[in-house]
């Protein structure tokens, strides 16, 4: 365990001459401005108490078990501590070896393994994806000819957010990374190419194909033995991970039904799965530290390993997609600029650069941020699934070292939790009330199987309650199927910490005969959830 005693340094950070003329002018606008507030101190306690404060107090506000919280500053760890335990039902410690899923915070690792092959030649990042991927094909013939590495990592596609999504989630399932190459072709280019910005994993997974076609390696592997072992990550995997390193770990909680429990699905795995590229690193708490330390070192780590040039650095922190920003972004963070670049989110927060990352699997939450200006890097990795506790530690380390007013952010999130469930509240009390559950046609007439493109068959049978849908390649997908109204149905999935239940539409032609049958998900009012099952287009095969 590593920790600061030193007193939580804004005023010196911020009057570092690191940070130069423009953050200095900030900064001491802001210290006269304080002055004339209140005598009492803006940040009370050490660096260690406060953070040790918020991490408690947002564990038990949002039932989190375990948190690793690091923050290193100025070429130096001055924190690094393991909170909670390792499994609810357990008493083992998180500590700083404790490993973690980090999920797409391990984009950075796919952008830093492509930087390291642009760097050697290997490579370019406007070369056409399909001069490495022959076969990859999308349906717009356009851009099937001249989508490139950057395109790829940048989320400029032009696909639907989040686009076949089902074939690396939930696990396990039986889809391989042939299979969401050859998916590709089947998803419309809806934004338009270059267009806008469109949440992507799959093309991350295209992403880590081109290292493997390039290296002669798998991907993990590759990001094993050319990042994780240079800079001594000795507990950090995007490969296989030897048995004897399958030790303390951290294990993914959720609640379900209003209780914790374990995510057993998304435990760990010995063997790196197909989503790797996008979502699949596994690291501790000291291995994220060395990654934070390589990064701000702009490709080189203090100890002298380089990877990559800061060329390279700048290229992947550079705003290659533009986004929008929120009301609420502005008012919590003084965000006036958000892009994305490769594998990194960059924005402005009062007046500084930050880049980041998040990660977010059922039962596990993870995020990783810089402010390079001021040689700060700060992790936060969680085996809960509240974005809000990860959000309300992170924020409290990142603003006490920026011109940032004072803010009680666990009070925030919940604040702002109360309001989106009004919201929910409100929306679902305008909704009409449900027709009586009557099928319109006998439940025998909508059984047989049925087949989509890019997911593959699905079986939806007879069974004493009704209906149960099951999904061939995605056994996980498999559930009753309760009548909703007309020819539609609910499908409720069997293990109910998916979050994923979904209306099924059967479309019923002159004949009263069931041809086809098309998908979409339920989702909360305003929860923003992406619709995993829109792209589904099944037709009768029996």
């Amino acid at each position: 365990m590593t920790r600061s005693m030193e007193s939580y340094p804004h005023f010196s950070i911020c009057l570092s001459r690191r940070s130069g003329p423009r953050a200095f002018l900030v900064a001491w606008l802001w210290l006269i401005a304080s002055i004339s507030v209140a005598s009492e101190s803006r940040h009370t306690g050490t660096l260690e108490q406060r953070i040790d404060s918020v991490a408690k107090r947002a564990m038990e506000t949002w039932n989190v078990p375990g948190m690793a919280i690091g923050v290193v500053k100025d070429g130096k760890t001055v924190y690094s501590s393991g909170h909670g335990v390792r499994a609810f039902n357990a008493p083992a410690p998180v500590d700083a070896d404790t490993l973690f899923r980090i999920a797409s915070a391990s984009k950075a690792f796919t952008s830093a393994a492509l930087a390291v092959l642009v760097e050697s030649g290997s490579l370019s990042w406007d070369s056409p994806v399909v001069e490495h991927i022959p076969e990859l094909r999308f349906s717009d013939p356009w851009v099937t000819a001249n989508i490139t590495v950057t395109d790829l990592l940048a989320h400029r596609s032009g696909l639907m957010a989040h686009a076949g999504d089902l074939l690396l989630w939930p696990v396990p399932n039986a889809f391989t990374r042939q299979d969401v190459i050859q998916a590709l072709r089947h998803f419309p280019i809806e934004r338009g190419f270059r267009a806008g910005y469109s949440y992507e994993n799959l093309l991350y997974i295209v992403a880590g194909e081109i290292v493997a076609r390039e290296t002669g390696t798998p991907w993990g592997s590759y990001v094993d033995q050319n990042i994780m072992q240079p800079l001594g990550m000795r507990r950090c995997f995007a490969g296989p991970i030897p048995e004897q390193e399958m030790i303390n770990l951290a294990v993914p909680h959720g609640e379900v039904d209003g209780r914790l429990k374990i995510i057993d699905r998304n435990r760990i795995p010995r063997q790196p799965t197909k989503f790797a590229p996008a979502g699949g690193v596994v690291c501790s708490l000291s291995g994220m530290l060395n990654w934070l330390q390589l990064q701000l070192g702009r490709g080189t780590h203090p100890q002298g390993v380089q990877l990559f040039s800061p060329g390279q650095s700048e290229k992947v922190w550079a705003p290659h997609n533009l986004l929008g920003v929120s009301q609420s972004a502005r008012e919590l963070h003084g965000t006036l600029f958000r892009a994305y670049g490769l594998g990194w989110r960059i924005r402005d927060v009062f007046g500084y650069r930050e880049i980041s990352h998040t990660g977010s699997l059922d039962g596990w939450r993870a995020h990783v941020l810089m402010v390079p200006e001021l040689e700060l890097g700060i992790v936060v990795m969680s085996n809960g699934s509240s974005s809000a506790a990860r959000s309300a530690v992170m924020y409290t380390i990142e603003h006490g070292y920026l011109p940032a007013p004072e803010r009680d952010w666990v009070s925030t999130y919940l604040e702002m939790e109360r309001a989106a469930e009004q919201e929910q509240e409100l929306a679902e009390a305008a909704l009409p009330e449900t027709p009586a559950a009557i099928p319109s046609l006998p439940q025998s007439v909508y059984a047989g199987r049925y087949h989509d493109p890019w997911f593959g068959e699905v079986l939806i049978e007879r069974a004493e309650s009704g209906l149960w849908f099951t999904a061939r390649k995605s056994p996980r997908l498999s559930g009753p199927m309760r009548h909703h109204s007309g020819h539609v149905f609910v499908v409720e999935w069997s293990d109910r910490s998916l979050e994923l239940d979904a209306f099924v539409r059967f479309h019923v032609d002159e004949l009263g005969q069931v041809p086809s049958m098309t998908m979409k998900r339920i989702v909360e009012p305003g929860s923003g959830d992406p619709d995993h099952f829109k792209l589904l287009e099944f037709s009768r095969v029996d």
